[in-house]
């Protein structure tokens, strides 16, 4: 049942010595034994309290978003969506985390072979912890690490590495399936201002190669970095007499931890096979996320070109960027504006098909990721 602070321990050791056999002890001790929650039940408190307090904030600037772009029309709209098409959208939506989980495998495969109904059930749990906390897109790659480490076995480092590559190959199918996408939707049809969404793609290209060059070539300026951030931690854990935080941030483990890092990169990257399945499965989930968008137009008699789908829907998670849980209102605002530029359609009509897109691949996922969550702590407690 967790332990106790020393002056909790104190006071009830004073009610048992205290208390008369008639019981009469125990009201006047009363008081020294205060309801205290534990240290370690206020850590586990802390991430359900952020997730709560962002996704209700998230509901909030989806409210303003709907009232910014049509109110009652959009309502409406989603209203009167054909919900055969909607599963179908789900369905997709779902398919999608389930590839990118597949990639994430292939990658650590390499290292040590996972798989089964357990590591679906982990992935699936880390992806929650992702997805409804917020800055969780930000975080991802850690927490994807430690939901994945855990279960088999492997050090946090050498799972961290293979998300490394996994996170890559998904920046580059990104990329690459949005620009073919926008190459169809110019060569068949004029489209309106996609600057912004250009823009996107190309830092994000830039962004997947600077990471790149870090990981094959700098790996001398990436460790001296890290060592120099780690090495004011560990003093200021010191300083501080934070002794878990100072043991952990040793300069010697912390050394070791890189060394680790590197030396399991290398092995993933070496398995060419491996990489390549990685990289298919990344790019499977973002033509499964293209699919949920283009069946939720249609599932509102919505017209808009498969091409325009593959272009908006990576496009808008790279610029979509928000802090609240799913980069919420970020991403919808992203996905209506490329929906206006790409397939000429009202801001209403656009707005529509964003939110139902997000209910297809945002808030359907999270709800098959909370349940797989609940079923991993009932099938596999820890």
């Amino acid at each position: 049942m967790g332990w106790q602070s020393k002056s909790v321990r104190n006071a009830t050791t004073e009610r048992d010595e205290g208390q008369s056999a008639d019981g009469s002890g125990l009201k006047s001790l009363h008081p020294l034994q205060p309801d205290v929650a534990s240290p370690r039940t206020r850590t586990r408190l802390r991430p359900a309290v952020r997730a709560v307090v962002g996704i209700a904030l998230a509901i909030v600037v989806l409210v303003i978003f709907i009232s910014l772009t049509g109110g009652r029309e959009v309502v409406v709209a989603v209203a009167r969506a054909d919900l055969r098409l909607v599963a179908v959208g789900c369905i997709a939506g779902v398919a999608a985390i389930s590839s990118w989980g597949e990639s994430l495998r292939q990658a650590l495969s390499t290292a040590k072979p996972v798989g089964g109904l357990h590591y679906r059930l982990a992935y699936r749990s880390g992806d929650f912890a992702r997805q409804v906390l917020p800055m969780g897109h930000l975080s991802g790659s850690a927490i994807a690490s430690y939901a994945v480490s855990r279960p088999f076995g492997l050090q946090y480092e050498e799972a961290l590495a293979a998300v490394t590559v996994a996170d890559l190959l998904n920046l580059l199918s990104a990329v690459t399936i949005s620009t073919l996408g926008l190459l169809f939707l110019l060569l068949d049809s004029d489209i309106g201002d996609v600057r912004t969404f250009v823009a996107g793609l190309l830092g994000a290209l830039t962004v997947a190669s600077a990471i790149f060059v870090l990981v094959t070539r700098r790996r001398d300026l990436l460790e001296r970095a890290v060592v120099t951030v780690i090495a004011v931690g560990h003093r200021l854990a010191a300083r501080l007499g934070i002794s878990t935080a100072e043991r952990l941030l040793r300069p010697d483990s912390v050394e070791q931890r890189i060394e680790s890092y590197f030396r399991t990169l290398d092995t993933v990257a070496e398995n060419r096979k491996r990489v390549a399945l990685a990289g298919v499965f990344a790019a499977l989930g973002w033509v499964a996320f293209g699919t949920a968008l283009a069946v939720a137009a249609t599932a509102l008699d919505v017209e808009i070109p498969l091409a325009a789908a593959l272009f908006v829907a990576p496009a808008s998670g790279l610029v979509g960027w928000s802090p609240l849980p799913g980069g919420s209102g970020g991403v919808e605002v992203a996905v209506t504006a490329g929906l206006v530029a790409t397939a000429g359609v009202p801001v209403s009509t656009a707005a529509a098909v964003a939110l139902l897109y997000r209910v297809c691949g945002y808030w359907v996922v999270v709800a098959v990721d909370a349940a797989a969550t609940g079923l991993l702590a009932a099938l596999y407690p820890s």
